[in-house]
């Protein structure tokens, strides 16, 4: 790697949101080459934190392994919302490139409508069962540890989210009690089908780093974590501010419309009055 890719990268990795906001009022053909080049960690970096549509449309540009590749390393949520923003066909060629774990839990998020819980989640977090003892728990919880959180999930036999236990208690916890004697319950939940607006009015961000999301039998399906939620502010606030400036361009396309009417009518009045009063007698 030269120096000036040395440099890009370093900046990437530093500073990607600054870096996604430069490059997202370049060509997507720029974009594209941006990511190509950077190394793994730095384009993940870059496509966390791009607008969706433009990772989307630079990422159909690229290698579809080096794609498929970068949306593995992508946290679930980004990934999600990336390949929902791509073309069909594009879709398709990435998501039968990826590994089959990871192309499963992106399928299960791809099933849920944009701006919902169920398309925000992580689906890959481990819940336990309520009947097995904390030892037990803890030990698998060891052999998954990419997929625990600072909390576990407590399901029945269903699958039925009943409690949530605080990792750090379970640890604390004798080891031959049963899981379900420490789970607190009931649990703060958000429904799959929960707009992006329930998401973030949601009482429990007062308390919790994450919140599960059940589906409609109470089937426990995934996690949304608070930096998802923050994800979904700064958008929310960016087409809050785009909708405003195109509001108030509007308005003064508006002003200026009935400012140049005012003003050729006024001509036109003075115009008129003119000739009259030099054709009217004296």
């Amino acid at each position: 790697m030269d120096l000036e890719a040395t440099l890009l990268a370093r900046f990437v990795l530093a500073h990607p949101a600054e870096a996604a906001r430069l490059l997202e009022s370049k060509p997507l053909s720029d974009i594209a080459s941006a990511l190509s080049d950077l190394p793994s960690d730095a384009s993940v970096a870059l496509l966390s934190c791009l607008n969706p549509l433009s990772a989307a449309g630079a990422l159909e540009l690229i290698d579809v392994q080096r794609a498929a590749g970068d949306l593995s390393a992508t946290q679930l949520d980004a990934a999600g919302a990336i390949l929902r923003a791509m073309r069909p066909a594009p879709r398709l060629a990435v998501l039968e490139a990826l590994p089959p774990g990871r192309r499963s839990a992106l399928e299960h998020l791809l099933r849920y409508s944009e701006g919902t819980a169920g398309a925000l989640m992580d689906p890959e977090v481990l819940s336990v069962d309520e009947g097995i003892s904390v030892g037990e728990a803890l030990e698998r919880l060891r052999r998954r540890a990419q997929h625990a959180l600072y909390y576990v999930y407590v399901v029945d036999d269903a699958q039925k989210l009943v409690g949530v236990v605080n990792l750090r208690e379970l640890m604390e916890a004798p080891p031959d009690q049963p899981l379900g004697l420490h789970a607190v319950r009931p649990v703060e939940s958000l429904p799959a089908r929960a707009t992006s607006e329930s998401v973030l009015a949601h009482p429990g961000w007062a308390r919790f780093h994450a919140l599960p999301v059940v589906g409609p039998n109470g089937r426990f399906i995934g996690v949304i974590r608070y930096e998802a939620v923050r994800q979904l502010e700064r958008r929310s606030l960016e087409t809050a501010v785009e909708d405003h400036v195109a509001e108030t361009a509007g308005a003064l396309g508006e002003l200026y419309a009935l400012g140049l009417r005012g003003l050729f009518e006024w001509g036109a009045t003075s115009l008129l009055g003119s000739d009259e009063s030099r054709g009217r007698p004296r």
